[in-house]
């Protein structure tokens, strides 16, 4: 039976010892991971394969049924992507230890698409949830794709806002691409909110791989390799957005950084990044600009300056972009507490406002 060359590669990929590095010998060797698959044991150390590695390969060989490997991939939707193939995506090849085989859901056939990778801490504070929106919709709107991790706090964020939008984005993941696998659990409602919006899920591991620690780390290269810069909103300085950065740093991209609060934890990080002269982000054109990309028009002050009722306009009047608690809005507005409540939840229906959590409250535009 004639198998695509990628499940060839996946049986390597089975054996844990075959990361990246080995994985990318056999396929500069032999020039097809087929004919390393049906290769004796002199010809795999040949290529570069330790000894008892190549042995290993060999008793699991045997085993190996890949009719069942192909099925139980098809039945969860994942396809096989090797650096080889012509969609194979562009940026990809040109970084340090590129993954070999990728195992995608969705869509994932245009090898050149612009993307941007923005990452940054699960802890968002209010801070955060009010930049992200207004740096992060103008760049969705421009074309360029967005590219995270699905993790809590910015990652979900940056994802939620591109399928609102209708746009494509991509999810790079630390396990397998299964449902069983999928991390968080909570997040199994986004990752088919991605794929509905034609979007990507990407790993380098097989189905029934946990989301090992080590994975974030090594993944992270693939989500600042897929992308023309990385831009970090919100991290402490042990985040693994800083690797994040560091591997865009090494694949020569440009790392973007969102500068903070000079107090807060998660501010530390992105401050410190422009510190070390990463590129300062207050609007959207500062990245369009820098790589190059079509920049936006100015856009006119969209908010309507008053609301349909008059409570809606006393609340419009108080809020800006800086949070608010409903506590002061009442007090300033002078509605009582269910007047203040019915106008903000059908200034919020209306997209007028935005409810960050915790009762605060900022204009949208």
């Amino acid at each position: 039976m004639a198998y695509i060359d990628a499940i060839y590669a996946h049986a390597f990929n089975l054996l844990v010892e075959f990361g990246p590095s080995r994985l990318y010998k056999l396929g500069q060797y032999f020039g097809s991971f087929e004919q390393a698959f049906e290769a004796n044991e002199i010809q795999l150390i040949k290529s570069g394969i330790e000894p008892e590695i190549a042995k290993k390969f060999l008793q699991f060989r045997i085993s190996i049924n890949l009719s069942k490997e192909e099925e139980d991939l098809r039945k969860e939707n994942i396809w096989l992507l090797t650096y080889k193939d012509k969609n194979y995506p562009k940026l990809l090849l040109e970084i340090p230890k590129l993954p070999p085989l990728l195992y995608v859901k969705g869509k994932l056939d245009d090898s050149e698409e612009a993307c941007l990778a923005v990452v940054g801490t699960r802890k968002i504070s209010n801070y955060g949830r009010t930049v992200t929106p207004q740096l992060i919709e103008p760049l969705i709107k421009s074309g360029l794709i967005i590219v995270s991790g699905m993790a809590y706090g910015v990652d979900e964020m940056v994802h939620e806002l591109s399928v609102q939008n209708g746009k494509r984005t991509i999810a790079v993941l630390g396990g397998g691409l299964d449902n069983k696998s999928i991390y968080p659990k909570n997040h199994q409602l986004l990752a088919d909110k991605i794929l509905q919006a034609n979007g990507a899920l990407i790993s380098e591991y097989p189905i029934g791989i946990p989301n090992l620690r080590h994975h974030f780390v090594t993944r992270n290269r693939i989500i600042s390799g897929l992308s023309l810069g990385t831009l970090v909103i919100e991290c402490d300085l042990d985040s693994g957005s800083l690797i994040t950065a560091k591997h865009a740093l090494e694949q020569n991209r440009t790392v973007f950084a969102v500068p903070g609060p000079i107090y807060s934890e998660v501010s530390k990080g992105p401050n410190n990044l422009i510190k070390m002269g990463a590129r300062l982000v207050t609007e959207a054109n500062d990245i369009l600009e820098d790589l190059n990309l079509q920049k936006l028009e100015a856009e006119e002050e969209a908010q309507d300056l008053f609301g349909d009722t008059p409570e809606e306009s006393a609340v419009i009047k108080i809020l800006s972009r800086e949070p608010i608690s409903i506590n002061e809005i009442i007090k300033q507005s002078g509605l009582n507490t269910g007047q203040a409540t019915s106008a903000l939840t059908f200034l919020e229906m209306k997209g007028k406002i935005r409810n960050l959590g915790g009762q605060q409250y900022i204009l949208s535009r």
